[in-house]
């Protein structure tokens, strides 16, 4: 292993642009004191750069597709993890992955608490009016990446996104978004939930050090340098998009462009891959009829037959796929004659981030017992979405008209608004689990009964599905019009 990630940083730190060197070299202004490199020291800075792409995990982590060709103001470093336990592991290698994991759920108590307005505004907001097609996001990654707008956004502008994702204070945000991020972090080589974020900064602009500095330690964001609108600046984007998401959105991460005008970019990055508890057998896959809302549709059908939970709710029933020691899928059906948006504007989302266990909980369904029947599409599903509108209707419109914007906290660059808010996700479903990545980036220019009845479970219309980490919070969420 030691010799493989040896040889990626060679590789990393030979295929640097010599022509890159030396304009790193030159553009070493003496007055600004977080750049006071000497032409050495920025030239080592472009070697780091290749250490912290060449030392990603290798097994199911996001690729390393080539270093980044910028300078790094700020560099996050990601916990680390032990490898997972496999059939032959010793008790030693088992608590060791056991001790690594338990590091990571560690956590304040409470620390997600008051998300749940926020993702189900979200959820509602970017799932609802699909109009017969696909779409997913990431309410979590929606949530980081605004959390880190906020830090780096002043005045009324940081107020609207903090009332938004219900923080009293950037210092309560900062501790939650902190917490979140490394209750929700995993990487031990068979399961992956992989934040990443980053910002990306003019070369020719002031900035404030602190606020990157932040950035990287409460948000693991490693801040880049380089040339707006230049075609190697976009590929660096382009480049550590597709690093982060494993490749799964390369063609949305194409129409990701920066331009000469633009004062700074977020992006934030969500990669995800866990294998089924009980995988489905191939051979029990057949094609069969899914009703599209437009037409019907034949498609690859995945079966399993077991006992547990169906869950009643008003419009729909819902079952829970356990994924390996990392969360779950749900998958809610809606009744007949109730469509996808129905439920969203119901109680659909409340459901979803219920505690299902909690026999208080006031909106959670009623779950019965049965020999369930599950009839699943294997789906790949996928969309790109403008942010923009949807963050105004819910509160965050400041940041988006200059002169009303401010973005203090991070540069005293006049008129800088947000011209850019996008969100690409996709979701993948077989045999053997669930792999899904997203990205948003921001620019700114149950004990059974003794005869259970049986139930068939059979997803053959348009219905909803959530993927939830460990600790319940919505990793991804989606709407299948036609898998």
């Amino acid at each position: 292993m030691r010799d493989e990630r040896s040889k990626k940083l060679y590789d990393g730190i030979t295929h640097i642009d010599d022509e890159l060197v030396e304009e790193a070299q030159a553009r070493v202004p003496n007055h600004r004191p977080w750049l006071r490199w000497a032409a050495a020291a920025a030239c080592l800075c472009l070697i780091v750069t290749g250490v912290l792409l060449a030392r990603r995990p290798a097994a199911n982590s996001p690729n390393n597709t080539g270093p980044i060709p910028a300078l790094v103001a700020a560099e996050a470093h990601y916990p680390e993890m032990a490898p997972y336990p496999g059939e032959n592991a010793s008790d030693k290698e088992q608590k060791a992955w056991f001790d690594s994991m338990r590091a990571q759920r560690n956590q304040p108590e409470g620390y997600a608490d008051g998300l749940d307005a926020f993702f189900t505004a979200s959820a509602r907001q970017l799932l609802s009016g699909a109009d017969g097609e696909n779409r997913v996001c990431s309410p979590l990654n929606v949530y980081m990446a605004l959390a880190m707008l906020a830090e780096t956004a002043g005045g009324e502008s940081r107020q609207q996104i903090l009332e938004l994702l219900g923080a009293d204070s950037i210092d309560s945000l900062r501790a939650q978004a902190r917490a979140v991020w490394n209750a929700s972090y995993r990487d031990d080589g068979v399961n992956v939930v992989h934040l990443a974020n980053s910002l990306w900064l003019r070369d020719d602009m002031d900035y404030v050090q602190s606020t990157a500095d932040t950035l990287a330690e409460n948000y693991y964001a490693s801040s880049y340098r380089g040339k707006m609108g230049s075609e190697a600046f976009d590929n660096a984007l382009q480049v550590w998009l597709n690093s982060q998401t494993n490749d799964l959105l390369t063609q949305q991460a194409s129409g990701v462009h920066l331009t000469p005008t633009t004062v700074l970019a977020l992006a934030s990055a969500i990669y995800f891959k866990a294998p089924w508890s009980d995988s489905f057998d191939p051979d029990n896959t057949s094609a069969d009829v899914f009703h599209a809302p437009e037409q019907d549709l034949t498609r690859d059908f995945m079966h399993r037959t077991w006992l547990g939970s169906v869950y009643r709710g008003d419009g729909f029933a819902a079952v829970e796929l356990a994924l390996l020691d990392s969360g779950s899928m749900w998958l809610l059906l809606p009744d007949e004659g109730v469509t996808p948006d129905e439920l969203l504007a119901g109680d659909a989302v409340s459901f979803l981030l219920s505690d299902k266990w909690d026999e208080e909980a006031d909106d959670r369904a009623e779950p019965g017992t049965y020999i369930i029947n599950l009839s699943l599409p294997k789906f790949d599903v996928a969309s790109d979405l403008d942010l923009a509108d949807g963050l105004q209707a819910l509160g965050v419109t400041d940041v988006f008209y200059p002169g009303a914007a401010d973005f203090s906290p991070l540069t005293d660059a006049e008129s800088v608004c947000l011209y850019r808010a996008k969100h690409a996700a996709r979701v993948t479903a077989d045999e053997d689990g669930v792999e899904a990545a997203a990205f948003t980036v921001l620019i700114t220019d149950g004990e059974a009964p003794s005869n259970p009845e049986e139930y068939d479970f059979n997803l053959d219309r348009p219905f909803l599905f959530a993927i939830t980490g460990t600790d319940g919070l919505p990793l991804f969420m989606g709407v299948v019009n036609e898998p």
